[in-house]
Formats: C-alpha cells, structure tokens, sequence
C-alpha cells in the first residue's frame, strides 16, 4: 500500500514509519518542519507541506491508498487549535476525498473521553471533554474525530478513528515519566497513586492497527481504542528502580491524599474488544514480551536521561 503520514516529525510519526516501511508498504511523509524539496530513501519519500496549503496537499496526496492524520500542535489556545489543527484537519479531509483516498485515519486520544472512570472505559463511554485535564487540547481533537467521521460520510470518504492514551516505541517519553526517573537517579522518593496507571500502546501494535483499518471494511465510520498493556504507575515506579539500581523507595498514596501532579492520579483502562472483534486487532506481542519491550523503551529513555 502506498501510506501516507502526515505529522511524521513527532515521536508517534517516526516510529510508524519505521515500522510500515519494514513491513514493505511505500511510505509518503508530510511535515511543515524539514527540508523544502521530496526525499526519497528506500519506500519512503519525504515532503515539507504545510497544511494550510490546500492545492499543495492535493498533489501530494494524490495515488495514497491510505492516509494517516497524526499532525497537531498540542497548542492550549483555542486560537491555535480551531484556525490551525482544525482546519488542517478539513484541507487534508477535502485532499484525501477529491483524489479517492481509499481510507482515512485520525489518530486521536483518550481525553476525549473526560476524567476517566474507575472499570474500562469502551468506546460507548460518554465523551466529556470539558471535565479532561487538558480540556481545550480534548475538545478540538473529539471535534476534529467527529469532523472526519462526519465528513466523510458526506463526501464518500472511508474514515476510522484510534483512540489511545500513551504510545511506546524504542524508547518513550513524558515529562513526568522524565521526573521521576530524575528523582531516582538522586536516590529520592518515588511518590504515587495506588492502583494508578494505564493502558499503553507499543508503535507496532498501532502500526498493525493502521493496516487491519486500512483493509478491513468494518472499520469505516468506526471508532476505536487501541492498546497494548496495562501498567500501573508502581510497576514503573519499581522497573525504574532496578533500573536506575536507585535507593529510592517507593510511595504509595491513598487517591483522595494525593496532591502532585493530576496526571499521576488517573486510571486509563481503555478496552480494545471492539477492535478485536471488527478488524481482528491484538497486539503483537504476548503479556511478557510486552512488559520487556516496555521495560527496554524505558532503559532507553534513562539512558538519554543519563547520558
């Protein structure tokens, strides 16, 4: 298949493309940042396009089987957010759909969903985006799903949503995960929530999800989670420890006792059921070599930590 993915320059876009292109698909990636002419190495050719430029995005766009949305500024602004993101959304949307894209995913996030309950949360679950930690940030991506769910039921376009919380490739990153790495290499408590956590998404499981939507029909006009494992916050907390070979201990803090960051105080236990039963998605990996390529991406990110 020829893949297009637009927003390549982030960590989630790198390691797809990685991964589609040993799996042997011919990779088209758009970014506005990089160099201001096509790259071609091996399957993959490269392209720096904003998407603001409508005319621009047609011709690149052009001969895709499959398009990939992963482009967003993460701003807090709603200036930024509904002027840029969203609009780049519908020029992409309006691209894929006057060339005849086959399918269109936009990779979302589990913010949309709100404050998370305490069970799994299903793609049933009712979206509050307003109640979310970053409230702005999850009400222009749960427009930006229902604008592409919505407009491509207009024009005829097949559109799919993923929805997920955290992703891992070789290595991982967040600042929070960065600080309590930082607080152990210092041999400092590690404090956090019990029974805290949620579910991760390696970069391969989210790869194989890309091709399973981009071939199986049920997954047009359809939404789904997408993960890979469950971790709580005290299995990290223990993982960077040994490590580390810290002397930190660690904290464990009654829920309502808690005063650090909100981040740390959630439960993400997203459901993929649906995707298991429309497309046939499962994460590659078995529990225990999930749990060792999580603990690897980790020892990576100590070590850009440490060195």
């Amino acid at each position: 298949m020829r893949i297009l993915l637009a927003g390549r320059a982030g960590d989630v876009g790198k390691n797809l493309t990685e991964y589609l292109s040993r799996q042997g698909h011919t990779l088209v990636i758009l970014d506005k940042n990089g160099a201001p002419f096509a790259r071609a190495k091996n399957n993959v050719t490269a392209y720096t396009a904003d998407l603001m430029d409508l005319a621009l995005l047609k011709d690149i766009v052009d001969g895709s089987d499959v398009v990939v949305n992963l482009a967003w500024s993460f701003s807090d602004k709603p200036e930024v957010l509904f002027s840029n993101d969203m609009i780049g959304q519908i020029n992409l949307l309006n691209a894929c759909a006057a060339t005849s894209v086959k399918r269109f995913i936009y990779t979302s996030t589990a913010s949309v969903y709100g404050t998370p309950p305490a069970g799994l949360v299903d793609e049933e679950y009712f979206c509050r985006p307003e109640h979310a930690r970053k409230p702005l940030y999850a009400v222009a991506k749960l427009c930006a799903e229902q604008l592409g769910l919505a407009l491509g039921r207009q024009q005829n376009l097949p559109v799919t949503v993923f929805r997920f919380w955290w992703a891992f490739g070789d290595t991982i990153g967040g600042k929070h995960l960065r600080e309590l790495v930082k607080l152990a290499l210092t041999g400092q408590p590690l404090q956090m929530v019990a029974g805290a956590g949620g579910v991760f998404v390696s970069m391969n499981d989210l790869g194989a999800a890309v091709e399973l939507a981009a071939t199986r029909p049920a997954a047009v006009g359809n939404t789904y989670n997408i993960g890979s494992l469950f971790l709580s916050w005290e299995e990290i907390g223990q993982t960077i420890i040994h490590l580390t070979q810290s002397t930190s201990r660690l904290q464990l803090i009654d829920a309502q006792d808690w005063n650090g960051p909100a981040f740390l105080n959630e439960t993400w236990c997203l459901s993929w059921d649906k995707a298991a039963k429309d497309i046939g998605y499962q994460p590659l990996l078995g529990t225990t070599d999930s749990h060792a390529a999580f603990r690897s991406a980790l020892a990576k990110c100590i070590a850009g930590i440490t060195n």
